[in-house]
């Protein structure tokens, strides 16, 4: 039983380890360490940065036992392994960077980026609009422009309030948005009760879209951390900024993902929530939307208490 306990913890030390090895965080540091040698290659040009690679670990380990550098290797990854898990615990503020939730001082640019923004969406949504009203004599053209707007328009928030300064926060924002729309439900507010009631299918589901949502968002973290290195070597400048493209790019992937899957997990349980919190099942789409507003409402505020009756002692 103890060979099987420690086989299983071996295996998972190892797994982790080899994450470590392929993580953002191992690349941010080696990168950091590459543009420190190229940008004091000294008289050899880049020629010489391995060299002064190889003569740094010879003046500070070199010259130690195998076990000490070992251990100094192992130190290293330990604080790569920190490193990660404080970029983790900075995924959600990261996130919410990403989709337009800006501090006060910021609010000027938001309104103009939400701005410019709206403009588009009301362009096209009216584009979609008069492709709509007469889809039946549209030409291939117009037809092949009229299936991408109306794929388009799930990225977007149906009502203007709700739309975002970033084309990440719309996204999300439209997958939150269409439950209260359809069903009366807040997804903000009724998600947590939601995802008890789910099976675990579904929850494993939406945890991996999730997952790669968060991922794309580190790297962009580590992206944009990664333009510190540009006091060693200008490089690593146009390096952050294609990394940090790509990692929005990717958060972008993923949210759609993400959202959809949000958006049936509403489709397919909402009446089990309903039935975890011991209400009765809405009888029609009339009725649902009033229950579901006044679920949201009993879930944010509570119950509605009648006014104590009587005058005042």
């Amino acid at each position: 039983m103890l060979t099987a306990l420690w086989s299983g913890l071996g295996s998972k030390v190892t797994e982790r380890w080899a994450t470590l090895l392929v993580s953002p965080a191992l690349a941010f540091w080696l990168g950091g360490a590459l543009a420190w040698a190229l940008g004091r290659s000294g008289p050899d040009g880049y020629d010489g940065w391995w060299r002064r690679l190889g003569g740094m670990w010879d003046r500070s380990l070199g010259a130690l036992p195998t076990a000490t550098q070992a251990l100094a290797v192992v130190v290293g990854l330990l604080a790569v392994a920190a490193s990660t898990r404080l970029a983790e615990a900075l995924t959600f503020g990261v996130l919410r960077t990403l989709e337009g939730y800006w501090p006060r001082w910021a609010g000027p640019a938001r309104t103009a980026l939400t701005s410019l923004r709206s403009g588009r969406i009301d362009r096209r949504t009216a584009r979609w609009r008069e492709l709509a009203r007469r889809r039946n004599q549209l030409t291939p053209p117009e037809y092949a422009e009229y299936t991408a707007l109306n794929a388009w328009r799930a990225s977007v928030p149906p009502t203007p309030r709700d739309r975002m300064p970033t084309a990440l926060g719309d996204v999300l924002r439209a997958a939150e948005s269409r439950p209260r729309h359809r069903y009366g439900l807040d997804a903000v507010v009724c998600w947590p009760r939601l995802w008890l009631t789910m099976p675990e299918q579904a929850r494993t589901e939406v945890a991996a879209a999730r997952a790669r949502l968060d991922e794309g968002a580190r790297l962009w973290l580590w992206s944009l951390l990664f333009a510190l290195w540009t006091v060693f070597s200008w490089w690593a400048l146009p390096v952050a900024a294609v990394g940090m493209l790509v990692g929005y790019r990717m958060a972008l992937a993923a949210a759609a993902g993400y959202g959809q899957l949000l958006q049936t997990c509403f489709d397919l349980y909402r009446r089990s929530l309903y039935e975890g919190l011991g209400w009765s099942q809405p009888a029609d789409a009339a009725q649902e939307f009033a229950m579901g507003r006044s679920l949201t409402a009993f879930l944010e505020r509570g119950p509605v208490l009648d006014p104590p009756t009587g005058g005042a002692p």
